[in-house]
């Protein structure tokens, strides 16, 4: 049983190296095979299907950014120690779970993918941007009720300035800028994300 939970997990990792190096569509199942190293018939052992190796790794990557989200109540419980706390606790714990090589590999693959994959783009659309906007929409209303930011400010069009500046920082560094090196591109992401962020706040703060 331990080997079989070893070759899952195998099959799991190649298909992330194979995929961000060639392409979803690029790699195939016997390719995989290949690369753990274990006969083509065996990989249905684990997945029935090269599709469902992706939907793992799709799971997979929202759960880890998803893993220590904190309820509405905690966050307002960090904004009362102060916005700088707030937001360089959040940022701190973005940048560990992006940092991680299975991440770094699986955002390229999704980034990359969601131009001809209807999959990963709905993935995109639902998992990385409205999920996350919905989130600080919320946060922002928060910020309302504790008298942070003005009452007549807009929080969708806030939550979105803010958002969409950081997911452009991943499409510049996987796509635009790929290949560069990925720790100088996480003390980039952490500065300017919260350059951004603070010039959003001071622009609406009571």
């Amino acid at each position: 049983m331990a080997m079989r939970s070893n070759n899952k997990e195998r099959i799991f990792d190649v298909s992330i190296d194979l995929f961000s190096e060639y392409g979803y569509d690029g790699v195939s199942i016997r390719q995989i095979a290949q690369n753990v190293g274990i006969k083509e018939s065996s990989i249905y052992n684990h997945y029935k299907s090269k599709e469902s190796i992706l939907e793992s790794i799709l799971e997979y990557y929202i759960g880890e950014m998803t893993r220590d989200e904190i309820p509405l109540d905690e966050a307002g419980q960090n904004l009362d120690r102060g916005f700088d706390y707030f937001y360089e606790a959040g940022l701190s714990l973005y940048k560990s779970v992006l940092g991680e090589s299975r991440m770094m590999k699986i955002t390229r693959i999704i980034l990359v993918e969601a131009y001809h994959n209807d999959k990963i783009r709905g993935f995109v659309k639902n998992a990385m941007i409205e999920g996350p906007v919905n989130g600080w929409i919320e946060l922002f209303e928060l910020m309302k009720h504790k008298k942070l930011i003005r009452d007549d400010c807009d929080s969708r069009q806030l939550a979105e300035s803010f958002f969409y500046y950081g997911f452009f920082l991943l499409v510049e560094h996987f796509i635009i800028n790929y290949p560069e090196d990925d720790n100088m591109f996480l003390e980039n992401l952490a500065d300017k994300s919260e350059r951004h962020m603070k010039l959003i706040f001071d622009s609406v703060k009571v």
